[in-house]
């Protein structure tokens, strides 16, 4: 990884999302994908998925194919079926992932809530329906792996930025987003301890809020 890289992955992790959302309208997943766990603020590059059939190979081709840092963004098609559990979760883990991120279902809740220091999990939801080792999409090319995919509405390529906390995912493209954008969301994020101290001190709200940074 390059300096550079690495100072804007540190850039990311520091700001908090929902700053971003002032000034950002793009790259925003539907609210149906959330945290399943509540873990660190997610960072890292995409590692894509395309499950087109539950096929529980497929999803352990693509953890064997995980690089320290990345995030596993799957689509499970029909959002039928979990392709993430216990086991897959630790395997992540074992490869160095910064999280897994799921256009569908997870399943072992408790066991990916045990993990949540080390691996941030967003799904749509829960089931207990999980993927089968039917072999299933041995027969394609890339097994699924590295396609450009849609997750909760937002399109996701190899090496994209992927952002999570609380609030939802962020999906940023492989430059990160405009640097003046950046810089001004963590100079916003230092500003709002003074402005919530103030407001809380009893100054004049219409003063403040009429002097506030738009972005606080």
């Amino acid at each position: 990884m390059s300096a550079a890289d690495a100072e804007l992955l540190a850039a990311l992790r520091a700001v908090e999302l929902p700053t971003l959302g002032h000034f950002l309208e793009d790259g925003f997943c539907g609210q149906e994908l959330r945290p399943v766990n509540h873990g660190p603020q997610l960072v890292g590059r995409a590692r894509t998925l395309d499950l087109t059939s539950p096929d529980a190979y497929a999803v352990n081709r693509a953890l064997l194919a995980l690089e320290a840092g990345e995030v596993l963004v799957i689509r499970v098609a029909g959002r039928g079926h979990a392709p993430v559990g216990a086991v897959t979760a630790h395997a992540a883990i074992a490869r160095g992932a910064a999280g897994i991120v799921v256009d569908g279902p997870v399943t072992d809740a408790s066991a990916l809530r045990e993990v949540q220091d080390r691996l941030p999990v967003f799904a749509t939801g829960l089931t207990a329906r999980t993927t089968k080792r039917s072999g299933a999409m041995a027969g394609d090319a890339d097994g699924g792996l590295d396609r450009a995919i849609e997750v909760a509405g937002v399109t996701v390529r190899p090496g994209d930025l992927v952002l999570g906390d609380a609030q939802g995912v962020l999906v940023l493209p492989p430059a990160g987003p405009d640097p003046a954008v950046l810089s001004a969301a963590l100079a916003s994020d230092a500003a709002e301890p003074e402005l919530l101290a103030r407001i809380a001190a009893g100054e004049p709200l219409d003063t403040l809020l009429a002097t506030a940074d738009p972005a606080l």
